[in-house]
């Protein structure tokens, strides 16, 4: 089982000591390649919530992948007897800006009325802030904020109804997809795998161009336990 990788109580302190010590990182946004998990991103100008770089389990980079609208990252969850499925984590609005958004709705929700108004199955780590904020004037939404207990450091945040999430078709998660061209075939092939919770391919959409006969042809194909391609129908 994967560990979690939250930050330590030594990795906060120095996080927070950080914001306190220069304030250049209040409103502003910073671009660094040699980031750390620890490495600040901003810090939000009204409530300053601090934003840090993050890991696949906390920090932006979690939130981002979690529940950016555009994120196609699939995470899996298991029932009490070890049975995957795919999960689907709360998609923010499409037209959101991935950090700029992000921040203005923590700094809304973030008020003391706010707090702890729903569940929060962890409290001896973090604390929990639920409020709404309107998005263009129009599109009012509940959202979770979750920050380190204590701080004002941000570990998630997402909105409480799943009704932006793109609609799914198969209980497996689409893996990456990829385009070839084959010579001497002289073929063009776009392949959209699905695939399982270890990542294996149970089975594709192949979309083939046969380039000397300017025709186009779709398959769905089946897929081993390893992941080759053992069968496949013409679907037009």
């Amino acid at each position: 089982m994967k560990i979690e990788q939250l930050f330590t109580k030594e990795q906060l302190k120095k996080i927070t000591k950080v914001t306190k010590t220069d304030l250049s990182y209040i409103g502003g946004f910073t671009l660094d390649g040699t980031a750390t998990e620890t490495s600040i991103l901003t810090v939000s100008k009204k409530e300053n919530l601090i934003f840090t770089e993050g890991n696949e389990d906390t920090g932006f980079s979690h939130l981002g992948n979690r529940h950016n609208y555009f994120s196609y990252i699939n995470y899996w969850t298991s029932n009490d007897v070890g049975i995957s499925k795919l999960d689907k984590p709360s998609k923010f609005h499409p037209k959101m800006m991935p950090i700029l958004d992000f921040v203005k709705i923590a700094d809304d929700i973030y008020k003391p009325e706010n707090k702890n108004i729903t569940k929060n199955s962890r409290p001896d780590t973090f604390d929990k802030y639920t409020g709404e904020y309107i998005y263009e004037n129009d599109h009012k939404e509940t959202y979770h904020l979750l920050l380190y207990k204590d701080t004002k450091i941000v570990h998630t945040m997402f909105p409480q109804s799943k009704k932006k999430n793109q609609k799914a078709r198969t209980k497996y998660g689409k893996g990456i997809v990829t385009v070839s061209t084959k010579i001497p075939e002289f073929t063009h092939d776009l392949l959209v795998p699905y695939e399982n919770s270890k990542h294996i391919p149970v089975y594709s959409i192949l979309i083939r161009k046969y380039l000397a006969e300017l025709k186009e042809r779709s398959y769905i194909q089946k897929h081993n336990e390893e992941g080759t391609v053992i069968g496949a129908v013409l679907l037009g």
